[in-house]
């Protein structure tokens, strides 16, 4: 097996067929099939299927693709370690964040990052935790910041624990029950979901429990949205309801529009974490935009080093 047939295999299935690949490659489309047969003979499995409706991968494809991807990504941060020891930093740097941390710690970080590091470019992707903290253990994130709940543990990941989250139920400005101070007081209002590539966070998460636990049934979720962006823009034009980090509603975008409804209720505690794979060390650059992130962190919140969140 070599990094030509995993690229080879990769480029297929990103691009979505062979003509694409190989074209994205560089190679002749010949080249490209004999490198996925080979891998296929080599491997004693069928990696894709092709039919009228393109091409699909096996179970075996599916696992291969994982560990493939991880490879590859792992070869680029070796390369890119060695060009950053010869002269100035370059590269890409693949960031994972959930709207918290992009609100409260992404944009001071970023513009002192690139007066140092001009020539890295840095990659932001959003998502909800459990598909970011995915997307870190097949290798297409350096690293993520996100919230998990105090006792997770994963052997795979490292977890540098930064402060402790703080989400709120938010609502738009003028809102009928913009006073209210409890949960109960609520309980009759609409709700504002999210479902994010076949997960549907919303269902387990702290405000069902909430309702559970006070003997409120079960949230009256109207609609679901895929993005926070698409979340927060029918809370601001509708009297719907969601619950999200109460730090959204200072953000510029949203302070005209959404406020934070004083229950006095308590959610189950997260932690904003910074998260990487701890077989995988980052480039010099991934490196210092995750300790320039976490010191911002701390120092925004007054935490310190040995402190715990």
């Amino acid at each position: 097996m070599t990094l030509s047939q995993l690229r080879a295999f990769c480029a297929v299935v990103e691009q979505g067929s062979f003509r694409a690949a190989a074209r994205s490659l560089g190679i002749a489309q010949s080249a490209l099939t004999h490198a996925i047969q080979s891998l296929e003979a080599e491997l004693s499995v069928s990696l894709l299927t092709r039919s009228h409706l393109g091409i699909s991968l096996t179970p075996f494809g599916e696992k291969l693709l994982v560990r493939a991807t991880a490879i590859l990504k792992d070869c680029e941060r070796i390369d890119q370690d060695m060009r950053e020891t010869e002269g100035v930093p370059a590269g890409r740097i693949t960031l994972g964040v959930t709207s918290e941390p992009l609100a409260e710690l992404l944009m001071p970080v970023l513009k002192r990052f690139m007066a140092e590091y001009p020539k890295v470019l840095v990659h932001v992707s959003s998502g909800s935790s459990q598909m970011l903290v995915e997307r870190i253990r097949d290798g297409r994130l350096d690293f993520a910041l996100c919230p998990l709940s105090p006792h997770i543990v994963d052997a795979d990941m490292e977890i540098d624990r930064l402060y402790r989250s703080s989400p709120a139920v938010l609502a738009r400005a003028g809102h009928p029950k913009a006073n209210a101070t409890s949960i109960d007081e609520i309980a009759d209002c609409e709700w504002v979901g999210f479902k994010r590539e076949g997960i549907v966070g919303f269902a387990t998460n702290r405000l069902v429990s909430m309702f559970a636990e006070r003997g409120l049934g079960v949230p009256k979720i109207v609609i679901t949205a895929e993005t926070l962006l698409e979340s927060l823009y029918f809370v601001s034009e509708t009297d719907y309801l969601t619950m999200d980090p109460g730090v959204l509603a200072d953000l510029k975008l949203f302070s005209g529009s959404l406020i934070r409804i004083p229950i006095r209720e308590t959610f189950s505690p997260r932690d904003v974490c910074l998260i990487r794979r701890s077989a995988a060390p980052l480039t010099i650059s991934a490196q210092r935009l995750a300790s320039m992130l976490a010191s911002y962190a701390r120092l925004r919140r007054g935490v310190t080093g040995g402190e715990k969140p």
